[in-house]
């Protein structure tokens, strides 16, 4: 039988006990205060947070419930299974997340949820349990909206696939390169312009596909375009086809930079305008054509005019001769044969000598007519001109026909017509200008 405490001992014993309750009030105090505080951090942290036990919502804070439109009232202590949009949604997810808890002591998984006006959110679900010995526990949950992430996202899949299309369906070659040149990127337009599939040209260097007598000064041109970091526009440079034919293809690029501005490549697209360069070829070379018979039929026309010059003086020296002629023939006929008919008419002539004489007579005349038409037109104080006209008169030729013959305007013709009226007596009168022309003896 154990000996009974002594007063000091009990004494001792009773403020162990009074030490031991204090700081287990203390340790409570501090985590009633925790909890506080950590329910406090719950209700505003921008995220969706609760606990679930069996899959049955035990606690959820004030970003959950505003997330799916329910208050605290309306969602706890009810099964999960009220949020999903399907039955199998909910089974899936639980599996799911529980097979990843088991491997990895938290699960995490993407899904989606209704909310309480009929609205579907994207969300991600991350669960970790609150006794990982114990599953039975319940785990602690967090959900974040990702609605707007995930329709960023279906914006962008959208996106590129127009640009993909429009890539994909313009007759240019749309192309990128890294900074060495070499292919990264490429439409299929450059089967149709080069000849190549797509894969046959991705990481070969550009000018390698180039004209050879190109390619240095392409380098070059490359070179500078890197050290200043920028693009280019409206050049054509000679690509070889895979055939080996030459292909003129028009280029426009700008150079990807990151955001440091580092430059790592460059954008492009290139056009085939070789049925243009091909056509402008041949345009020059018919421009040239024509400059040069242009050429020549300048100087065709000018020994022409020299030609016709030559021939103008010499026709003006015959018509000035042939003038001088007439005046002779006539001065000398007039001199010489007529004098002697007078004699001859005077002498006793039987009828035939009469006859004989007068046929001579009118032969001569008619012979010396033209001469003395021309030199009595000249007793009028006619220009060469006046009595060319004149004389076309006479051959009943017409105002137009006169012009055409002399080259001049029938307005110029009409004023040497005015001028021999005026000059042979008739202006102002009704006399037929040929008919009084015919009469000048």
């Amino acid at each position: 039988m154990s000996a009974k405490p002594t007063y000091k001992e009990l004494v001792k014993r009773i403020r162990n006990l009074e030490h031991e309750a204090l700081e287990h009030k203390q340790i409570e105090k501090t985590l009633q205060e925790s909890e506080a505080a950590l329910r406090r951090i719950l209700q505003v942290v921008p995220i969706g947070f609760g606990v679930v036990c069996d899959r049955v919502i035990r606690d959820a804070n004030e970003r959950f419930c505003a997330l799916l439109g329910y208050s605290k009232e309306e969602i706890l202590g009810n099964s999960a299974k009220m949020l999903y949009l399907t039955d199998e949604d909910f089974e899936y997810v639980g599996r799911e997340k529980y097979l990843q808890i088991h491997d990895k002591g938290m699960g995490e998984i993407e899904t989606s949820l209704r909310t309480k006006d009929g609205n579907v959110i994207d969300v991600i679900l991350r669960s970790a349990p609150i006794d990982p010995k114990d599953l039975s526990v319940g785990a602690i949950f967090t959900v974040r909206d990702v609605t707007d992430l995930k329709q960023s996202e279906r914006d962008l899949r959208k996106s590129e696939r127009n640009y993909r299309l429009l890539v994909e369906s313009t007759p240019d070659w749309v192309w990128i390169c890294d900074e060495e040149g070499r292919q990264t990127f490429s439409n299929s337009a450059v089967k149709q312009i080069l000849g190549y599939e797509v894969h046959e040209i991705l990481g070969v260097t550009a000018h390698s596909l180039m004209h050879p007598e190109d390619r240095e000064r392409i380098q070059k041109w490359f070179q500078k375009a890197k050290n200043q970091k920028r693009g280019w526009r409206g050049s054509v440079i000679r690509w070889l086809h895979k055939d080996k034919s030459i292909r003129f293809l028009e280029t426009i690029a700008e150079p990807i930079l990151d955001a440091k501005g580092n430059l790592s490549g460059f954008i492009g697209i290139d056009r085939d305008v070789t049925a243009r360069i091909e056509s402008e070829e041949v345009l020059q070379k018919a421009h040239d054509e024509l400059k040069k018979r242009t050429k020549d039929l300048e100087v065709r026309t000018k020994s022409l005019e020299e030609l016709n010059t030559a021939m103008r003086f010499l026709l003006k020296k015959r018509e000035s001769d042939k003038a001088k002629i007439g005046e002779y023939v006539l001065a000398n006929v007039k001199k010489l044969i007529e004098p002697n008919f007078e004699k001859i008419k005077k002498t006793k002539l039987n009828d035939q000598q009469k006859t004989l004489l007068r046929i001579v007579e009118s032969n001569l005349n008619e012979i010396i007519s033209p001469f003395t038409q021309e030199v009595s037109l000249k007793y009028f104080n006619l220009t060469p001109t006046e009595i060319q006209i004149a004389k076309q008169i006479r051959y009943g030729y017409t105002t137009q026909n006169i012009a055409a013959f002399m080259n001049v305007s029938p307005r110029t013709v009409e004023t040497h017509r005015k001028n021999i009226r005026r000059k042979i007596g008739i202006e102002g009168k009704k006399a037929n200008l040929r008919s009084h022309l015919l009469s000048i003896n």
